[in-house]
């Protein structure tokens, strides 16, 4: 009997050691978005430990607050808590772990999350991560262990694991901070450009926002839709080139003009050109100064054709047109949404890729609709019975519906809606 106990024992510490060696090798292997390693942190961590629910708060210097914008239970609600208040406040302050065998016999325990949940918390382990200078960065917190309570065999793990997570963390939030610094500049960039026009300003915007819906329509991976978004987002940088009177001219241009118009694109490249990107980045130049050319070779500045036009480009050529039409200009209003659609299909094969083409007719009508209106009207609100009659339909078939020459009364009521937030 005492053979087999102690052997059980090893099978168990066998799988721990296993379970440790399996986490110390997912938080090094790079994954570098935030929310996705914390995610995986907080699912191993409970594991390992046998217990019902984890937690990662992480800590915010700037307002002396603890954070976890994932919580088991809790969804993706953020949870901010003073680094003076609770037990994970005090472990941040202390660098101490606390162990609790009772929460509510504990005063430091705040039952109020526990009221509005319904869940019942009985145990509680809690530990600093610290970084490598010895300074807290965030709270390791699991609750509930599945068999009896928490022992120092669980806090030593518990230690050990919030270690080997804080390398991960630093590096992710390393990467969130040059990610963040990254936007601003193109940000400000695209921002300087729209203040030398307000009538097209936000267009780098919708562009991009209908680029990305475009991508997600395609089922792109994650770093392309990146890619495809920062190359949207600076595709018409070379405007800071062009002069502004022929920017904002009223009428029509003349040759001359329009050929400083076109020459954008070559400033575009010539700008992004001189950017530093990382290698993952580096076809931007590339990709914004090609959204111009037209698949059967007559677009400029190059007069690429077909499959030597980098295939992002290709998506926010479609997305271009489309955000041009359905603005303001200094010389016209909108265009009927119909003509806008008509001449995306009519042009396919000629300007468009099909590919593209059919992807952006795949777009939620409730999301063209926030695209079209992103920037141009302030505190935009969509009313909820339209939302509900909007988000029904693709604009695929929002399409069939107003090529048909008659309405049936549902048909009727997505033009109303639509013709509500359109032209504005």
């Amino acid at each position: 009997m005492e053979n087999k106990e102690e052997l059980d024992q090893l099978r168990v510490e066998k799988k721990r050691l296993e379970s440790l060696l399996d986490f110390g090798h997912k938080v090094s292997s790079r994954i570098l978005n935030l929310d996705e390693l914390l995610k995986m942190i907080m699912g191993e961590t409970r594991e390992i430990l046998d217990a019902e629910r984890c937690t990662v708060f992480l800590r915010d210097f700037d307002s002396d607050t603890l954070y976890s914008k994932i919580a088991d239970g809790m969804g993706s609600r953020e949870i901010r808590i003073p680094l003076d208040k609770g037990i994970a406040g005090a472990v941040a302050r202390s660098g101490e772990v606390i162990n609790i065998k009772d929460a509510y016999a504990d005063e430091r325990f705040d039952t109020g999350t526990d009221s509005k949940t319904g869940y019942v918390t009985k145990t509680i382990l809690t530990c600093p991560m610290k970084d490598k200078m010895g300074e807290s960065i965030g709270v390791f917190q699991v609750l509930n262990k599945r068999s009896g309570v928490f022992d120092t065999e669980d806090e030593r793990i518990l230690l050990l694991l919030a270690r080997q997570a804080a390398d991960a963390v630093e590096n992710a939030f390393l990467y969130d901070e040059q990610r963040k610094m990254f936007e601003s500049f193109i940000d400000t960039l695209s921002d300087t450009l729209d203040k030398r026009d307000y009538i097209t300003a936000g267009h780098s915007r919708r562009v991009t926002f209908f680029a990305i819906k475009t991508g997600e329509a395609m089922k792109l991976m994650k770093h392309d839709i990146e890619l495809l978004k920062y190359s949207s987002w600076m595709h018409d940088m070379g405007k800071v080139g062009v002069r502004e009177h022929i920017l904002s001219k009223a009428g029509k241009l003349t040759d001359e003009e329009f050929e400083q118009i076109k020459s954008h694109t070559v400033f575009t490249r010539e700008i992004l050109g001189k950017i530093y990107f990382k290698r993952e980045f580096r076809q931007i130049p590339d990709i914004a100064a090609s959204h111009h050319e037209n698949i059967d070779g007559s677009g400029y500045p190059r007069g690429l054709k077909g499959m030597a036009i980098p295939f992002f480009a290709r998506i926010i050529a479609v997305c271009d047109v489309f955000d041009a039409l359905t603005s303001k200009r200094h010389y016209r209003n909108p265009m009927p949404i119909l003509g806008v659609l008509n001449i995306l299909k009519n042009d396919v094969g000629v300007k468009f890729d099909p590919v593209c083409v059919e992807a952006f007719f795949k777009i939620n009508l409730l999301d063209i609709v926030r695209g079209i209106n992103l920037e141009k009207v302030e505190n935009f609100v969509i009313v909820s019975d339209d939302e509900a009659i909007l988000q029904k339909y693709i604009l695929e078939d929002f399409y069939r519906v107003l090529s048909s020459s008659e309405f049936t009364p549902a048909q009727s009521m997505v033009v109303e809606s639509f013709a509500r937030y359109y032209g504005k």
